[in-house]
């Protein structure tokens, strides 16, 4: 007992630097006292997938049943609205889609689901586009044992685990719109992902430097370069200029400061905020910034307040815009400073392109510098460093002022690059089960 009392002023000291120096760690540690249950739950770094609650029927004609936790109007950002595309035109091509939603809890709003497809589409939603919801227990969604399942993320791969056993097909087709184990570095959930990719399954690939980079690695199926020449369906993004698009020339003289954005998404570790925000004081602090500047977050969905950046400037977060609104955003700025360590380019590099507006990016294995001139003149693609980023940001400060043009090398409609891919996807469907 003497010895314990002993010890007690080193353990209370011990946790008294922690409450100063990293207050966040304090109170995860305080768990194992007042929660010692969800103490143990949060040791797990394991993030999982919700359940999935289905009953497998037979007799049904062959259906593509899509993986999508969630379809909300907060989370259709760049690859949930591909997902939602791609099962519209899918259902187009013939075949009956669900999109199934797993997230407790969670239903799609039936109303905004056709307006937000009729916006994507540019017309109504084909009849055979339907959505079911496999979360609740008590009501399982009904799918048939002819049907192939779409996982539209590691998550979701691994959430079919249960369910493949069940169906007549035991594989799966698999939408990867990035090398998603990179979103986790070197712990459990990057070899959850990374196991995901030696499942039976097909491909539809998100860009070629996605694909090249699949190849290059190797990792599971595609340790076999066979594979990903029979077995992957391999597009390259659209961006609807009906949306993204240079704006109209402004009055001669027209007063205005300068305005960049930058992608910032302090939960993103592959957008390396930290990197950029760094490259962002340097490059003030060198006088790569002129004249009057704004200097606007956008991607932090409200978690950032405002950051000082040096040399009386501040960076301040934007408020949460609708799709319309964030084109707008796009729009107004001269540069876009976006960091991706990843071989995805990122939708916002694209979209800014598309808008006429100078980007700022990095590159990363078969994103090559030269292979993003090559997308568009305006993407300029730094090492991904602090130096690399401020010897951009030189660069596209030096570009402001001209005239805006669209340049971007890519299609402007998602009918032209996703039919094709749908067409894969519904003719693997309508195969003969074994």
């Amino acid at each position: 007992m003497l010895n314990r009392l002993r010890r007690l002023p080193a353990k209370l000291s011990t946790h008294l630097r922690l409450l100063r120096d990293d207050p966040e760690a304090f109170g995860r540690n305080l768990l194992q006292f007042t929660d010692p249950g969800r103490f143990e739950d949060r040791l797990l770094d394991v993030l999982d997938q919700p359940p999935l609650h289905v009953q497998v029927a037979s007799g049904l004609g062959p259906a593509l049943n899509v993986l999508q936790p969630i379809l909300a109007p907060g989370a259709m950002t760049g690859g949930p609205n591909t997902i939602v595309l791609l099962a519209a035109l899918t259902a187009e091509a013939g075949v009956p889609v669900r999109i199934v939603t797993n997230r407790a809890g969670h239903r799609a709003d039936p109303a905004w689901f056709t307006s937000h497809v009729e916006s994507l589409l540019g017309r109504p939603p084909p009849p055979g586009l339907q959505v079911a919801t496999g979360s609740d227990p008590a009501a399982p969604a009904t799918v048939g044992a002819d049907d192939l399942w779409l996982a539209t993320h590691w998550t979701t791969a691994q959430g079919l685990r249960p369910v493949l056993p069940r169906m007549r097909r035991p594989w799966f087709l698999y939408l990867i719109q990035d090398f998603e184990p990179g979103f986790y570095a070197w712990s459990s959930n990057y070899a959850l992902a990374l196991e995901t990719y030696a499942m039976p399954h097909r491909a539809m690939i998100n860009e070629a430097f996605l694909a090249e980079h699949l190849r290059q690695q190797g990792p599971g199926c595609y340790a076999d370069p066979a594979f990903s020449d029979t077995q992957c369906a391999v597009f390259e993004p659209a961006v609807d200029r009906r949306v993204f698009h240079a704006p109209a020339a402004r009055p001669p003289g027209s007063p205005r400061s300068r305005r960049l954005l930058f992608y910032a998404r302090p939960t993103n570790a592959r957008n390396m905020m930290g990197l950029g925000l760094r490259a962002l004081r340097s490059a003030i602090e060198q006088g790569v910034f002129p004249g009057a500047w704004e200097f606007v977050s956008i991607g932090g969905r409200g978690s950032l307040p405002d950051i000082a950046l040096g040399g009386g400037h501040v960076l301040r977060p934007a408020p949460w815009a609708s799709y319309a609104g964030y084109a707008d955003s796009l729009r107004e700025a001269d540069i876009l400073l976006c960091p991706m360590l990843s071989p995805h380019t990122s939708y916002p590099v694209l979209e800014m392109a598309a808008c006429g507006g100078i980007v700022v990016t990095n590159s990363y294995g078969p994103k090559t510098t030269q292979a993003l001139r090559a997308l568009s003149p305006e993407i300029i693609g730094a090492p991904p460093t602090v130096d690399g980023f401020v010897d951009g940001l030189r660069d596209a400060a030096a570009r402001c002022g001209g005239a805006r043009h669209e340049r971007l090398a890519l299609a402007s409609n998602w009918d032209e690059v996703l039919r094709p891919v749908a067409a894969w996807a519904a003719a693997a469907v309508r195969e003969a089960a074994p």
